[in-house]
């Protein structure tokens, strides 16, 4: 099969030259071909990803133009009697500007007016776009933290956030389009393709500004920012200067856009190696917090200074203290509305809930995903059942307000220098504001292990893995007990004490959550976007050394029983 659609390649008019080009230095690989051709690019939780290069398994002009001219039948046939408006942004990746126009002169071809933005820009700009032009559509061309042979494409729908409701009969759309079928246009003078810039560059950063809640604080606080070769420069430095942050200090090795990030191991800030340059940087400088975005600047990574050391905080640590200071704020205010909620994702911690409800705040999960996020959000506006305050993921990503719909890096960093500022005049850095935090609400101690299985055979061995724990629920470790497992592919959840099943109701998800008695949990999720098999630790403890102790025992306990299902079949 993957060999007939190899030679169909070849042999297709509709195919750049380019492309067939390099299909043919691995016409002896059948391994090589194999992968590039054994099933198309799918949209997981980030929408399409993958490795550039030629095949249906690839990213390239074809697949690109392909889904496309899919999204663009959707839209005439879903919107057949109005205008229709798309806007597009793009990363620092290879080929992402050619990606871009590809897709802006297939929408034009189809009758669909582009707003293109004129050079690259973050994702959650491209949220905003959508909103502010009105579009029906929207799509960011990027792999986020990815390496570098990687790129992607992200589909947004009207009301700003990535699809959800629409993704599977987008996909069927995509599907059905032969190469034959695409439709293009010439790009130069195209009157259907608008280029956007400065003027969205400083709407955006005008409702940023209105998420200030401390405005008139000293801002002398040491700050060293790292965009890591990213999209996130121009803006976080701006949305800074405009809040009169005047101790702002750049790594400039990692300043400009670079496809390879040639200064990391790994553009994401998740990783501590990213921050690397920074951390040199901040020891000279004295910088007292260190901000670092990821390549399409919807993520944040944050290290704070504490007696001369550099301590970088995880994903859910940092939003711990945002919605912390955020709620705290507006409490000292009089502003929490009476029916406030926050939204975070059912992989990050559950610290978050414990937080909000002592502010009189609900809190509702999601899928792991920023756009079940984004999709109630929606949901709160056209019902007033709740009023949207923060929302956030284990991942390092965050928001406030909902002029965006999807995380913004942009906007955390303005909160997360605010954050730090207001902190600093009371004397206190964020750390000794996150152990006040645990102090109060318990000792969360997190990790995330990423097993990677590649090509065909290792999707089985994940399906595998999965069925396993799926038939075998665990109902101990760490010499904790497990009284409840949430089973999001079979929409159930379990407990395992009394033997009752209750129906859940969330969108089916190859997800399994095992939690424990205390408002500990480890979850087991394949990724939606990379060959691996993720599997979320988030353990809570009487201190740090319990915390830390029972998490080791969690990782290990797990980690064999992996093993055993491998080697057993």
């Amino acid at each position: 099969m993957f060999r007939e659609k190899y030679e169909m390649w070849l042999e297709s008019p509709y195919v750049d030259e380019k492309i067939k080009e390099e299909l043919k230095t691995i016409e002896k690989i059948d391994s090589e071909i194999e992968d590039r051709f054994y099933k198309d690019l799918e949209f997981g939780t980030g929408g399409m990803r993958g490795k550039i290069g030629a095949g249906t398994n690839r990213i390239n002009i074809q697949t690109v133009s392909k889904a496309t001219q899919g999204i663009s039948n959707f839209i005439n046939e879903k919107y057949p009697n109005e205008a229709k408006k798309v806007a597009i942004a793009y990363d620092s990746r290879h080929m992402s500007a050619e990606f871009a126009r590809a897709s802006a002169c297939v929408f034009a071809a189809n009758g669909i007016e582009v707003y293109l933005f004129e050079s690259l820009r973050p994702t959650p700009e491209l949220s905003y776009a959508v909103r502010y032009f009105k579009c029906k559509a929207g799509v960011v061309i990027t792999a986020s933290h990815n390496p570098p042979d990687y790129n992607g494409y992200k589909v947004y729908d009207e009301n700003g956030g990535q699809v959800t409701k629409d993704a599977e009969y987008i996909i069927d759309k995509i599907n059905s389009v032969k190469l034959e079928d695409i439709k293009s246009s010439q790009y130069q003078h195209n009157k259907s393709i608008k280029l956007i810039g400065c003027e969205i560059d400083s709407s955006y950063i005008e409702e940023i500004k209105k998420l200030s809640l401390r405005s008139n604080i000293n801002k002398s606080l040491k700050i060293v920012y790292t965009p890591l070769h990213g999209t996130g420069n121009k803006l976080v430095r701006k949305i800074l200067e405009e809040m009169e942050y005047s101790n702002v200090t750049i790594v400039k090795e990692q300043e400009n856009p670079d496809p390879d990030f040639s200064t990391v191991k790994s553009p994401n800030p998740e990783e501590i190696s990213s921050f690397e340059m920074a951390i040199g940087l901040a020891k000279e400088v004295n910088g007292e917090i260190i901000i670092g975005t990821d390549p399409d600047c919807d993520r944040v990574g944050l290290v704070v200074k504490s007696n001369d050391e550099y301590i970088a905080l995880n994903g859910n640590q940092t939003g711990a203290l945002l919605l912390n200071y955020v709620l705290s704020t507006l409490k000292e205010q009089k502003r929490i509305p009476d029916n406030g909620a926050i939204i975070k994702t059912i992989v990050t911690s559950e610290i978050g809930r414990l937080i909000a409800s002592n502010y009189g705040v609900t809190t509702i999960d999601t899928l792991t995903g920023f756009k079940y996020i984004a999709e109630l959000i929606q949901s709160f506006e056209e019902s007033n059942e709740h009023e949207f305050i923060f929302g956030y993921e284990e991942s390092y990503g965050y928001l406030s307000g909902t002029f965006v719909r999807d995380k913004d890096a942009v906007i955390a960093s303005m909160l997360i220098c605010e954050m730090a500022a207001y902190y600093k005049t009371k004397n206190k850095n964020l750390l000794e504001i996150l152990d006040s935090i645990y102090e109060e609400y318990g000792c969360f101690k997190e990790e995330t292990l990423s097993l990677y299985f590649n090509g065909i055979s290792g999707q089985n061995k994940m399906k595998m893995i999965m069925e396993h724990f799926r038939e075998n629920k665990i109902n101990l470790l760490a010499g904790k007990k497990i009284p409840l497992v949430y089973d999001y592919k079979m929409s159930i959840a379990s407990n395992l004490v009394n033997g009752q099943i209750e129906k859940i109701y969330y969108p089916k998800s190859d997800v399994l959550k095992f939690c424990f008695e205390d408002d500990s949990w480890v979850v087991l999720r394949p990724s939606g976007t990379e060959p691996k098999l993720k599997v979320y630790f988030s353990i809570k403890g009487e201190n740090e050394e319990n915390a830390l102790v029972t998490l080791q025992m969690a990782k290990e306990e797990i980690q064999n029983i992996i093993e055993r299902i491998q080697y057993s079949n």
